[in-house]
């Protein structure tokens, strides 16, 4: 199956901004993407102001929200955390066959994770179970900020002893950061054969993603 699976490094990365970007340009590109939040927590009163909306309008999939994210819990906190207080129980196969329901081998399945590599998803598993139940290919989102060539390394280490193919590091410039003299693409990209990619956070340019996209079979 074609398809990609979005990873961070932790929470709040950029996963969706990334993705949102990712999936428009498939669409223009004439890709069928069916997009999958399979779990999301933290869910606002009002939908179109969730990370599985953002996503499932990139693909122009808004109608079909209830099958782009099927769980859904209040809470802010770890998905397994937030079902269990609203007294339910989600496992990995049910959210890998929940992500390929619907989907044949003419469309692009487009799956984003909640929080990092290693976060718990569900009751019996972690993000990593998941990506290796799906066995697809993993695009991996970092904040780029002090901290995170240790971080994005330890991710590194986890996806490939998943043996699980990692396309892409995608280093998530957001400007927020007070260290000036950085250059973790070139400190991170000497360590690492995977290709790293710098996107400055909401740049209107689409060159960086369309090299990510240059990486994915379409």
């Amino acid at each position: 199956m074609k398809g990609v699976f979005i990873t961070g490094s932790d929470t709040d990365v950029g996963k969706t901004w990334v993705g949102e970007k990712l999936i428009s340009l498939l669409v223009k590109q004439g890709v069928n993407v069916m997009p999958r939040k399979p779990v999301e927590s933290g869910w606002p009163d009002d939908e179109a102001l969730s990370d599985a909306w953002k996503l499932a309008s990139a693909a122009h999939k808004t109608a079909y929200l209830p099958q782009v994210c099927p769980n859904h819990f209040k809470a802010a906190i770890s998905p397994d955390r937030a079902a269990m207080l609203e007294n339910k129980t989600i496992i990995i196969n049910a959210l890998k066959n929940q992500c390929l329901q619907g989907v044949d081998e003419n469309q692009f399945l487009y799956i984003e994770g909640a929080g990092g590599f290693y976060s718990p998803i569900c009751s019996d598993g972690l993000n990593k179970d998941l990506a290796v139940a799906l066995d697809l290919p993993i695009i991996l989102v970092v904040n780029d900020r002090l901290g995170c060539i240790n971080q994005t390394l330890l991710t590194v280490e986890a996806i490939e002893n998943s043996q699980l193919k990692l396309l892409a590091i995608v280093l998530n410039k957001k400007g927020d950061s007070e260290v000036t003299d950085m250059n973790n693409q070139n400190d991170l990209q000497q360590r690492l054969t995977t290709p790293v990619v710098t996107i400055e956070h909401n740049q209107q340019g689409i060159a960086p993603f369309e090299q990510i996209l240059s990486m994915l079979s379409i």
